[in-house]
Parts: C-alpha cells; structure tokens; sequence
C-alpha cells in the first residue's frame, strides 16, 4: 500500500542469552501518523522500537519500507538511517562540541552539507524547539530537558521520513518533562510520523493515531486511544493501564 511506512511481519528478537525480547510481531505503520507503543517494562517496546533503525537486527521476520525490505542481508543501514530520526532516553549528544555542532555534524558528515547551509538549518530547529540562545553552549551547560530537546533538534536536521521516540522523558525531573513533550506535540500537530515508546499517558491520549500494547514480547492489542483507555479488550492491557493510572 502506497502510504505504509513500515511494514513489520513476523518479527522475532532472541538475545545471545535467549531472552525472546519480541515474539512474532506483525504490524503496519502508516505515514503522517503517530504510534504510541506502551507496556509494562521489558515488554519489548524498545527493542522493537529499534529494529526500525536495524540498531537491533531481527532474528527471525521481515521489515519492509515503503515496500523496500531493510532486513535484507544486502541492505545499505547507513542510507536508511538518514531518513529515520532517533532520540534516545539518554540524549547521546557529544560532549565535546557546542549545541549549534551538534545539530551541525550529521548534516554536514553525513548529507554533505555546506556549512553555511547547515547552520542556517540549525539555528531555524533551535529557534523552533525554543532553544536558539543555547547555540554556543555544552551540553554539560544544559538541563536535562534543553538536551532532549536539542537532541530532537539534531534528529530533525535531516528531514527525516519518520522520529522514532525512545521513552524521550524517562530520565527527566518530572518539571522538564513538559517542556520536551511540547515539542513533541507540535511535531504531532505539523503530520510528522513518529513513533514513540513512552510512559506518558497524558501525551498517549491526546496525540497518538494508534496505541499498540506489548506485553512479553507480544503485541497483545490495537486500537485507537478511546479504545484502549476506555474500552480495552485485554486483562494484561487493563491491569496495565490501572498500574500506571492509579498507581495507589
């Protein structure tokens, strides 16, 4: 189908230890929607999250792009990469250079950029991400939150297809989480497609097209956010939501 983004059939992951971290997962991901995957912790979200950048590689299963198969031996990862924006729990900014070359360097190594070119790039997502004052900062001159956030900024720099998500808020004081799901909702509201492994209920409702729920491995359930949070067909699903809802 010509707006599948990813199609995802009968996808495995074995670790070396034998952990079964996804278990015979098929789904299809559409463009210019947004996805929310939640489930309790080591469900296997993450994992599959990264299957869609091969940072992990499936044992057993095909994942196809825009009809393209990305799990072919023969594949070039690096190319595919370009089109996928990732941002990680952690930020995985260097250390080393100010904020405008972080956003910089992929632009300017991998796309070949001119320079010029990508500053103007970059200093046109600070501004957007409300960091623009930061430029010639360090990371280690920034909060928790103004580092996701210009994480995100370096991610979006190269115009990507689709954002993958990593739970972007879970190592943030709870008064930071605000800021970098702001930015995230704006991104919702532009038509980006993103898909995001997160514990934030609050932006699972309001934003998300679709929520998938995993469940050992498993995805255990689909559906629309009125669906799963009002009307949920599963127990583990149920039992789930009210662990994180009403945690008393």
């Amino acid at each position: 189908m010509p707006n599948n983004l990813f199609e995802i059939k009968h996808v495995s992951k074995v670790f070396s230890d034998g952990t079964i971290a996804i278990d015979d997962v098929s789904l299809i991901l559409e463009k210019n929607k947004v996805y929310v995957i939640i489930g309790p912790s080591g469900s296997g979200k993450s994992t599959l999250l990264r299957t869609l950048n091969l940072m992990e590689k499936p044992t057993q299963g095909q994942i196809l792009k825009s009809g393209e198969n990305i799990t072919d031996p023969h594949f070039k990862i690096e190319k595919h990469r370009e089109h996928v924006g990732m941002v990680f729990q952690n930020f995985n900014l260097f250390p080393h250079m100010t904020v405008l070359d972080n956003i910089n360097s992929a632009q300017i190594h991998v796309l070949k950029r001119p320079l010029e070119e990508a500053t103007q790039n970059s200093l046109g997502l600070l501004e957007q991400v409300g960091l623009l004052e930061k430029k010639q900062h360090y990371p280690n001159q920034l909060s928790g939150g103004q580092k996701q956030r210009i994480a995100i900024a370096r991610a979006l720099s190269m115009h990507p297809e689709v954002m993958l998500f990593d739970e972007p808020t879970s190592a943030l004081d709870p008064e930071m989480i605000g800021e970098v799901l702001t930015v995230m909702k704006k991104l919702a509201e532009s038509g980006m497609t993103m898909i995001v492994v997160t514990h934030e209920m609050g932006f699972a409702k309001a934003f998300a097209d679709e929520i998938i729920v995993m469940d050992k491995g498993k995805v255990i359930e689909q559906g629309t956010p009125e669906a799963i949070f009002n009307n949920p067909k599963e127990i583990r699903t149920a039992t789930f939501l009210k662990s994180v809802l009403n945690p008393l």
